[in-house]
């Protein structure tokens, strides 16, 4: 008992001295400009952090009445989204676009301007509050707004 105590202190030290890298549930640190496309993220499920393409949506954010049975969508299908009109299709849009956004902040290798569960870039608002927000306004005009700002971030080009 007492040798795990020393253990575990040893390593607490370690952690707090930067000496052993340590991988947090909020993940990926890097941030900067760049980003990787749904088309990228959905052809190179080899390269997710954090993610399986089985993960549910509604596993990790909150959906209104409106649009409730996207929840039960995969990250995969939602990468695959093709959108369309009313609430339905601004949904599909901005979860495509939200998952490559989710992906891109996971990924250390990729510096992605927003973070997933902290202030990104210039303060921007982490990625679950705004997805969030989005997702349960039943406004198509809010949803797609939010989609053209991830889809732009998800643009600027991918290093991987």
């Amino acid at each position: 008992m007492h040798r795990r105590m020393v253990t575990s202190a040893v390593l607490a030290v370690a952690l707090l001295a930067g000496l052993v890298p340590f991988a947090s549930m909020a993940g990926a640190v890097s941030i900067g400009n760049e980003g990787c496309t749904p088309g990228y993220w959905k052809n190179h499920v080899e390269n997710w952090q954090e993610i399986t393409p089985n993960k549910k949506l509604d596993s990790v954010w909150t959906f209104g009445a409106d649009n409730a049975a996207y929840g039960h969508w995969t990250f995969l299908e939602a990468l695959n989204a093709k959108g369309g009109t009313g609430i339905s299709g601004a949904t599909e849009i901005l979860i495509r676009a939200g998952s490559a956004a989710w992906l891109n902040a996971a990924h250390e290798g990729v510096g992605y301007p927003y973070r997933r569960f902290s202030a990104g870039l210039d303060g921007r608002k982490p990625l679950i509050e705004l997805l969030n927000a989005a997702l349960t306004s039943g406004s198509r005009s809010k949803m797609l707004s939010l989609a053209t700002t991830l889809d732009n971030a998800n643009n600027l080009g991918c290093p991987q």
